[in-house]
């Protein structure tokens, strides 16, 4: 038997024995490390982990394993509680995990519906594990598995390299279901091997069925996704690659409920732990006022009478305010609590209650504006005065009559590109889209 391997059967007292852990990697963040935090980008998860040969050992009973999502394992006495599982391809997260010890998974706790979190659940659940999640879980699992065959391939746009290696017609198969034994709908608590346990319900930034794990006697906080994958930084309040909306003021309460726990670490699902309860404070204080600064400017703006692309436009966080934009934007924030409160009707046109979109009429306006070339000529010159948002529309126009013309394809190339060099490489949907339509413009073009 391999000598890292546990012997529970031997062990004669309720209290965790650090004894029984393995030779390896020992990680404790420390101030150095925070820079290298703060300053992540979502691309980063990428290769995030992949030069370890173990588990991390955050604490003499805590493991994480490292991906593109970590799997943590809380070791006791009377078996092992694993939070989050990684994703199923990446299978050295699930062995590195499993290489700690031979004790049984008794509890699986899966944060949240997202694949990435819940999607290797098969490997850890034992005939008997209490597997948790939050009591939305299997609404938010239905509807992202009815759309799969949708999420799967935008999510190929924005992730390709975290999707499985089969064709794309084949990726909806291969998302995960899992079955769950335990619910929680507010504060779950339990006792194992000398650790005490609470899982408490906190939506967050990646979705309602947001679930933490709190270890009281210990001060350590698994937040799951319940800030987002960096820390600090602005929530992506609806993501671009599609789902439902996440609520601003549910997100502010959770972060005030973890406010008061004074955690002294925070080990999320993605990057490494946050230490110290100064920053840590500090960090969620700012991101929970961010967030009710953006709310309360855009209700405001909406009683003022002013529309939804005014405010995406004048919104913007004050300078002590600021969070890194890595996931979600303030502007897309913006529009998401305009459009979460007020819906989809705009009230600007009768024409937004029918099934009539505007580009069906491009065609005619076109046509009476002069054709394609005139439309081209007209978008150039947008783009010429730094208007590449409106030299995209211009060139939308042309393209619907004339879907070849080279001089509306030159205009959006270079329309995506400056867009792209302004984005100043922060946001990864942002970067990723327009990434994904260069290749796509310059593919029409022959380039």
């Amino acid at each position: 038997m391999k000598l890292h391997r546990c012997l529970f059967a031997l062990i004669l007292t309720t209290s965790v024995l650090s004894a029984c852990k393995p030779a390896t990697e020992v990680h404790k963040t420390a101030p150095e490390n925070l820079v290298a935090v703060e300053g992540h980008k979502t691309r980063d998860l990428k290769t995030f982990g992949r030069e370890l040969k173990s588990a991390v050992a955050i604490e003499d009973f805590i493991y994480q394993s490292r991906g593109t999502a970590n799997a943590q394992m809380v070791v006791t006495s009377a078996g092992n509680v694993v939070i989050d599982t990684g994703l199923p391809q990446q299978r050295w997260v699930i062995n590195h995990l499993k290489d700690v010890n031979d004790a049984p998974v008794t509890h699986l706790i899966v944060t949240h519906a997202h694949a990435d979190h819940y999607g290797a659940a098969s490997s850890f659940i034992e005939e008997g594990t209490e597997v948790i999640a939050h009591a939305e879980f299997p609404h938010n699992q239905g509807y992202l598995k009815a759309l799969a065959p949708t999420l799967m391939l935008r999510n190929k746009i924005f992730f390709p390299d975290d999707m499985p290696p089969v064709p794309t017609a084949a990726l909806a198969a291969f998302y995960p279901t899992m079955e769950t034994t335990k619910l929680v709908s507010d504060t779950y608590a339990f006792e194992q091997g000398g650790v005490r346990f609470e899982v408490m319900a906190m939506p967050g930034a990646e979705g309602s069925d947001g679930l933490v794990v709190w270890l009281p006697d210990h001060g350590i906080l698994f937040t799951g996704d319940l800030y987002g994958h960096t820390f600090p930084m602005w929530p992506n309040l609806t993501t671009i690659r599609g789902e439902r909306a996440r609520f601003p003021l549910p997100y502010v309460d959770s972060i005030n409920r973890v406010l008061a726990l004074d955690p002294k670490l925070l080990i999320p699902s993605h990057f490494e732990p946050i230490e110290g309860r100064e920053r840590i404070r500090e960090g969620l204080t700012r991101m929970r006022d961010a967030v009710l600064y953006v709310h309360d400017e855009v209700i405001q703006g909406i009683n003022d009478g002013k529309d939804v692309y005014t405010l995406m436009s004048e919104i913007q966080l004050p300078e002590e305010l600021a969070v890194p934009e890595v996931h979600g934007k303030v502007s897309w924030g913006v529009r998401s609590i305009w459009e979460t409160y007020l819906g989809w009707f705009h009230l600007e046109s009768t024409t937004e209650l029918y099934a009539v979109p505007v580009r069906d009429v491009y065609p005619d306006v076109v046509a009476l504006g002069g054709g394609p070339e005139v439309f081209a000529a007209e978008a150039k010159k947008n783009l010429e005065r730094g208007e590449p948002e409106r030299a995209l529309h211009l060139a939308e126009m042309s393209l619907s009559v004339d879907p070849k013309n080279a001089n509306a394809l030159q205009v959006r190339l270079a329309a995506l590109e400056l867009l792209l060099d302004r984005s100043g490489d922060v946001n990864h949907y942002e970067v990723e889209w327009l990434k994904h339509r260069i290749i796509a413009t310059r593919e029409e073009l022959g380039l």
